[in-house]
């Protein structure tokens, strides 16, 4: 079948996630995996990862292209992205604020080597001193793992 440029119909129930809609408009559109690939200047096995869920979001420019490809409005495909935000991740559902204390005290009383309470490597541990608005120095507890994601802001 041949590549169509047709309006979306407004009575098309879209998917609710990236992979879905992706893979749905795609075949609206009848193109393959490796002709979408083609358009957008990405791997075949790209466009796989995006469609099988193993990339939830995408960045502005992948989003542009993508879209123009496909002939829809890039807020489509943002409407139906999922982008973790820091605190949402998976390694840090387990943290609790006493944790964050415990750590946060122990840096300014002046230990440094403290273990990761996500995979128990150690820490690297500084003290930062910063300047709040009445011009008075402020210490504050800076930490992070170099093997999993997990930091102490």
């Amino acid at each position: 079948m041949a590549r169509t440029r047709s309006p979306i119909p407004s009575d098309l129930v879209l998917e609710s996630t990236l992979a879905s809609r992706l893979n749905q408009l795609r075949q609206f559109r009848n193109l393959s995996k490796k002709e979408l690939a083609q358009a957008v200047r990405m791997t075949e096995e790209r466009i796989d990862d995006i469609e099988s869920g193993l990339e939830t979001w995408l960045s502005a420019a992948e989003r542009q292209i993508i879209a123009k490809a496909l002939y829809i409005d890039p807020n489509l495909l943002k409407e139906v992205e999922y982008r973790p935000a820091d605190s949402s991740h998976p390694s840090y559902a387990s943290m609790s604020v006493e944790i964050n204390t415990s750590l946060t005290d122990s840096i300014l009383s002046g230990m440094r080597d403290l273990a990761c309470p996500q995979c128990g490597n150690t820490l690297r541990c500084s003290v930062q001193k910063r300047v709040d608005i009445n011009g008075e120095v402020i210490d504050f507890a800076k930490a992070f793992c170099q093997i999993c994601p997990f930091t102490l802001k």
